[in-house]
């Protein structure tokens, strides 16, 4: 058989998955730079709390609509292609950004910028499978969970520190030319396992037997929708600490590490769900855990009238205990889907409902603190979503168990 009829065998290496993970990151860095701007831009482009909260929330739209399409075109061109893709775009879009002068025009970059970071985080799971050691496969999957709040602790903190210095247009600059030089590295070092492709006709026909197998069972309905409950309250929460701060009279550097403190303790929660996971405990105990603390973190931080200091304890809790959840219910998603050939579509399928909760949270936290004039009731929120999640977790896990 010819070699393009052949699937490339590529050796296994830690060191190509740790720089897809970190691929991820700085994809991700193009979320995280916005909230450490968002006091700045509030007051150079007069923006009320609820355009903040789209210009965080509109990141969003690309995977919130087209995660389940995405994860079947990244399956035609290729993973590494597509992360390769996905970081150039982001490049030039941050730097096209960064000469923005009216929110529009600031949307639209933000939108262009959400459909390449769906391209770099619909292959780089898939690719972290294909290439990394059998032996450490759980350790990398749990480690890509962390992508988002790795990439949220570089943000928060460097930009806090950036903008007492610097323009917010060099922060978004910045963020491209890091992203340029990942795009880079990963040209030059990772190496993927390509597969021929079917012929067009049949390619359609798998795909569309994918979507049907996929979306005819409950199990990945369960999970997306569970993750969707996480990821609503931690990235409202997180994305608009930099106000909450500054409105508690803390600024500057201060403000910038206590966000980033908060944000980069979601990855000590990732990395442990991870281990225990290893160690056979209940994914049901871990989901649990996760959100009970998370509704009653969320109530001493915003329900009590608490000071800053015991706000931002409760905060670094809610994160904290919150990371189990992503580790957990990624493990789940490749648990549940309905074979391995379907694993794109659930992670796409997955994907699409992460980003319906990074969405819709911020934005529907941001009118509710318009509409109640202060954050005391954000906690009947986060508690809503919170208790969802314990509900549909149970169902899932009770699920999964029956499966397996």
């Amino acid at each position: 058989m010819s070699v393009s009829h052949q699937e490339q065998q590529v050796t296994p290496s830690a060191t190509q998955a740790f720089i897809v993970f970190l691929a991820g990151v700085s994809a991700a860095l193009h979320i995280w730079k916005l909230p450490p701007a968002l006091p700045v831009l509030q007051e150079t482009l007069e923006l009320s709390l609820s355009q903040a909260g789209w210009l965080i929330s509109v990141f969003q739209l690309a995977g919130m609509l087209l995660g389940l399409v995405f994860g079947l075109f990244v399956q035609r061109i290729g993973q590494k292609q597509s992360i390769l893709i996905g970081l150039c775009v982001l490049s030039a879009a941050s730097f096209a950004g960064a000469t923005a002068s009216g929110i529009a025009t600031l949307l639209v970059f933000r939108i262009i910028e959400g459909f390449a970071l769906l391209m770099v985080t619909m292959s780089a799971p898939a690719l972290i499978k294909h290439i990394a050691p059998k032996a450490r496969l759980s350790f990398f999957v749990a480690l890509w969970s962390a992508y988002i709040p790795t990439a949220t602790v570089f943000a928060l903190f460097a930009g806090a520190s950036m903008l007492n210095y610097f323009d917010w247009s060099v922060l978004w600059t910045g963020s491209g030319i890091i992203t340029l030089i990942m795009a880079l590295l990963v040209w030059r070092t990772v190496k993927e396992n390509r597969p021929a492709h079917a012929p067009g006709h049949n390619q359609l026909h798998q795909a569309w037997l994918s979507i049907k197998q996929t979306l005819t069972v409950k199990e990945p309905w369960l999970v997306a929708v569970t993750f969707s409950m996480y990821t609503s309250q931690w990235v409202a929460i997180i994305s608009f600490l930099p106000i909450i701060y500054r409105e508690a009279g803390i600024s500057g550097a201060l403000m910038g590490t206590f966000t980033a403190i908060a944000a980069g303790v979601n990855i000590v929660g990732n990395l442990l769900a991870g281990k225990l996971l290893q160690q056979k405990v209940s994914a049901n105990l871990l989901l649990n855990i996760a959100f009970i603390t998370m509704i009653a973190s969320a109530f001493v931080a915003f329900g009590l009238n608490s000071s800053p200091w015991t706000q931002f304890i409760a905060i670094t809790l809610f994160s904290a205990a919150g990371g189990l959840a992503p580790a957990t219910l990624f493990n789940l998603a490749v648990k549940v889907t309905p074979s391995v050939q379907n694993i794109p579509v659930t992670i796409g399928w997955l994907q699409q409902w992460i980003s319906f909760g990074q969405f819709a949270g911020p934005i529907i936290v941001a009118l509710m603190v318009d509409y109640t004039q202060g954050w005391s009731s954000v906690w009947l929120l986060t508690g809503a979503w919170g208790a969802l999640g314990i509900i549909l977790s149970y169902l899932l896990c009770r699920t999964a168990a029956v499966k397996s």
